[in-house]
């Protein structure tokens, strides 16, 4: 492969890294903004759990899926709510479990809900990394398709360097 194929292929792929890039970016600022909409315009009222449970699911051709369901009655306006979420899904059982039982029936928690739709609710909605895991992870697979774009250009810019021919000294 000649110097000048390779540092093309070089910046064809480092380019391609930074379309991904940039993508990444845009949905994790999407996403973001999101999360923070939520945080600043959805009101919070205290919600009652009233089923706390373990669905089983087929998961594909070689397992389980294991989902958290979580229902919960609150009033919004004088007018009661209730409704279900998935709290969590795995194809472990047993941490499965473990986050079902972080909302016990007949306890209460922290709900914000859509003011146009207060069947749409999020639980454990605060400034915390469980609440903006998705945008976090997608800006780090955004950060990591960067560095590559950076590690391609940069190679492609090195291969594409002339060798500097040796020249006598001359004297000053």
């Amino acid at each position: 492969m000649t110097n000048q194929r390779r540092r093309g292929t070089l910046q064809l792929i480092g380019a391609a890294c930074l379309i991904v890039f940039a993508l990444f970016i845009v949905v994790a600022a999407l996403l973001f903004w999101e999360q923070i909409h939520v945080l600043r315009s959805w009101p919070v009222r205290q919600a009652l759990v009233t089923r706390s449970e373990v669905i089983t699911a087929p998961a594909g051709r070689h397992g389980q899926l294991y989902s958290a369901h979580i229902e919960i009655a609150f009033v919004v306006d004088g007018q009661p709510v209730t409704t279900e979420l998935t709290s969590f899904q795995s194809e472990n059982y047993w941490a499965t479990v473990g986050r079902a039982a972080e909302f016990p029936v007949g306890s209460r928690q922290a709900v914000r809900y859509d003011p146009r739709d207060p069947k749409q609710v999020r639980m454990g909605a605060d400034w915390n990394r469980r609440f903006f895991a998705v945008p976090l992870i997608t800006i780090g697979c955004g950060v990591f398709f960067g560095l590559l774009a950076a590690g391609f250009l940069t190679a492609a810019r090195w291969s594409g360097a002339q060798p500097v021919a040796a020249r006598p000294c001359e004297p000053l």
